[in-house]
């Protein structure tokens, strides 16, 4: 599809983007010159530069936008307040009174810094309570939690795989899992993005010396649609293969008390051997974990480098995403609300005949081609008060660009009315063709 929007000057009037680069871009003049020889002296980095200037010339660079205060589904930045609808916030629970009184008794009883690594001074009595929380909310023998979901799959990729093995992964995972991969030196196919039958070929063509891990993402960041699951399982199963699944959209959203892709499909948090994801976006505190078998665990934390050589989450962190997890026990009318309030966003910006691609879940993509009709249409909405992300090249294919959405169960109806309304106006100033039905 090819998107073509119409050139909107930002009038003197209208608010501006920060210049996250503080004028190292000249407006006028472009891109500052590289000394011959110098380190960035090649054609990729010349490349992002001039990108980079002619983003900032024409008012278009939105990202790394200072946010000042935080309220509910809105968000203070460049002194205006914006609804945000692109928020990893998918539970609503982002400033919620419970969850900030975890981290400050946190921060109270054990002080702002972990002290060390989770293997020698840094594990706390709060990081094992928060483990045997994820366990018994998930259904799994153990958790591990990491500083990041980021981490949390290097840890478990490059303790796991080798040169012997092989990794089969999704051709849409995230870039985690590919640099695990590579971290690992282990030989990585990709198929076609949630193609089954191209999994079983991939499974099929020949046999390592040692172990093949399928992996793939239970809902995907950038296209809002999920695994299947169950095939998966299955053809793992026959092959006899293992399966790790990145849990990080899905964990907290999906299925009736929000546990996450295995609830979804019915599935026993056994049935994957490996589960990875976040602490950073339904849960919103920091960090990562993986979870699975109690030997696993015992294992990673003597072969997982991020949990021997990385500092252990913050105390902060850890007491917020206890206090979050018991929010989530507590009210699991929230995944569902998230989950309803996407359902309703897709199907209102279908009929005004935005394209939402194969999103099932929460996150919305609305496929516009060009990265150029991405950043300008992220910057109208700006205007129109609404704060979204331009998602272009690299974290998708150049003429792949969208802005990513995430409904959130902190929107109210009326909240939807005002998101929808934005889209209604933008709508006119593009020149966009419908979206085809499947």
């Amino acid at each position: 599809m090819t998107t073509t929007i119409h050139h909107l000057p930002v009038p003197a009037a209208m608010p501006r983007f920060v210049d996250p680069f503080d004028g190292f871009f000249d407006r006028e003049g472009g891109a500052p010159a590289r000394a011959p020889g110098s380190l960035l002296d090649t054609g990729e980095a010349r490349a992002w530069f001039e990108h980079l200037a002619w983003g900032v010339e024409q008012g278009l660079y939105g990202y790394q936008q200072p946010v000042e205060a935080v309220a509910g589904v809105r968000v203070r930045s460049n002194g205006r307040w914006l609804l945000s609808l692109s928020s990893y916030d998918y539970l609503g629970l982002r400033g919620h009174p419970a969850v900030a009184a975890g981290a400050v008794a946190a921060v109270r009883r054990y002080g702002t810094g972990s002290g060390g690594v989770r293997l020698l001074t840094g594990t706390l009595e709060l990081h094992r309570a928060l483990e045997r929380d994820l366990a018994a909310f998930k259904g799994t023998e153990a958790y591990l939690v990491l500083g990041s979901g980021y981490l949390a799959n290097l840890a478990a990729l490059t303790a796991l795989l080798g040169p012997r093995d092989r990794a089969i992964i999704d051709a849409k995972v995230h870039r985690s899992i590919v640099d695990g991969c590579r971290l690992a030196g282990v030989p990585t196919t990709r198929f076609a993005h949630n193609d089954l039958q191209h999994l079983e070929r991939a499974l099929a063509a020949g046999h390592p010396r040692g172990r093949t891990l399928i992996v793939v993402e239970g809902a995907y960041s950038m296209d809002g649609d999920l695994s299947p699951l169950p095939g998966v399982v299955e053809l793992k199963r026959r092959c006899g293969a293992f399966l790790m699944v990145d849990d990080a959209h899905s964990f907290g959203t999906l299925g009736e008390t929000g546990r996450g892709a295995d609830e979804h499909w019915g599935l026993p948090g056994g049935a994957v051997d490996v589960w990875t994801g976040s602490l950073s976006k339904a849960i919103p505190a920091g960090g990562g974990f993986v979870a699975g078998s109690r030997e696993l665990m015992v294992f990673l934390q003597h072969a997982a480098a991020p949990f021997i050589f990385s500092a252990a989450l913050c105390p902060s962190a850890v007491g917020a995403a206890r206090a979050a997890l018991a929010v989530l026990r507590s009210e699991p009318e929230r995944a569902v609300r998230a989950c309803h309030n996407g359902a309703e966003l897709r199907r209102r910006l279908g009929e005004m005949g935005y394209d939402t691609g194969s999103s099932t879940t929460p996150i919305i993509p609305v496929l516009l081609g060009p990265r150029e009709a991405a950043y300008r249409a992220a910057r109208r909405l700006f205007e129109l008060g609404v704060a979204v992300s331009a998602v272009t090249y690299p974290a998708v294919a150049p003429t792949n660009s969208r802005l990513r959405l995430c409904a959130t169960a902190g929107l109210s109806d009326p909240d939807l009315d005002t998101a929808l309304d934005a889209f209604r106006t933008l709508r006119q100033e593009l020149d966009l063709p419908h979206a085809t039905a499947p």
